[in-house]
């Protein structure tokens, strides 16, 4: 009876642990996947830009009709794509909890810059109208109050990827990770925006989008307190009496 106490006890501490671990992937983002289409997400083009975001649904791109892979997950991925010079925004708002813990943002990106290499103007910008050549992808975190196409670093949070000259110019779907932690503790309750922006004025730049995710992850000390406490109460559940 008293190994059968000790084992409940222990049981309950454990449990009552892992419990008060932040939930992880809790999402911060809606329709990560657009599988919803758009819904949540807000597509900007500047003014006289052709083409636009538009869904990726199969093995070609939605405009120019170049080979593309599929969405990796499960059917559908946001894609810029034009036969023409432009410049493409895709942005969504979201919430930063009270207390934030560790968060990380993913995402998987294709990109076939049919320009062979990648440019960006000496003097940062995603005008496409430039004289200067521009040839670009990049994300960011920014402040709602910045204007969607802004690079002002007073609106950047966080720069989180960025296409420069020498990198390849065309990739799978492959998965980008940065760690959001100090962006979004200095941000508690805070409305930040994240944006997807490409911008090409020499030939044809397909991007493609898809798995976004803005997840928090448990703190490693109270996971190993968790774990501790869970092993105790199997050991002494084992012992015999």
């Amino acid at each position: 009876m008293k190994t059968t106490h000790l084992y409940h006890g222990a049981f309950a501490l454990a449990a009552a642990a892992l419990l008060a671990m932040p939930s992880q992937g809790a999402q911060l983002l809606l329709n990560n996947g657009f599988e919803s289409g758009f819904s949540n997400w807000t597509r900007a083009d500047q003014l006289g830009s052709d083409g636009t975001f538009l869904l990726q649904t199969g093995t070609t791109s939605p405009v120019n009709g170049f080979p593309v892979p599929l969405p990796p997950g499960p059917t559908q991925a946001a894609m810029s794509d034009a036969e023409g010079p432009g410049s493409h925004v895709l942005y969504q708002d979201f919430m930063v909890p009270s207390v934030a813990n560790s968060f990380v943002l993913t995402f998987q990106l294709f990109l076939n810059n049919t320009a062979t290499t990648y440019s960006t103007p000496s003097t940062p910008t995603l005008d496409f109208s430039t004289a200067a050549l521009n040839q670009q992808f990049r994300v960011d975190v920014l402040k709602t109050t910045a204007g969607v196409f802004s690079v002002t670093p007073a609106d950047i949070l966080l720069n989180v990827y960025q296409t420069k000259a020498g990198d390849p110019a065309r990739s799978g779907y492959t998965t980008v990770t940065a760690d959001l932690t100090g962006v979004l503790a200095g941000n508690l309750g805070q409305t930040l925006r994240l944006r997807f922006a490409e911008t090409d004025n020499v030939a044809p730049f397909v991007a493609g989008i898809d798995n976004v995710s803005i997840s928090d992850v448990p703190e490693p000390s109270t996971v190993l307190a968790g774990l501790a406490l869970l092993s105790l109460a199997i050991a002494r559940y084992r012992r015999p009496s």
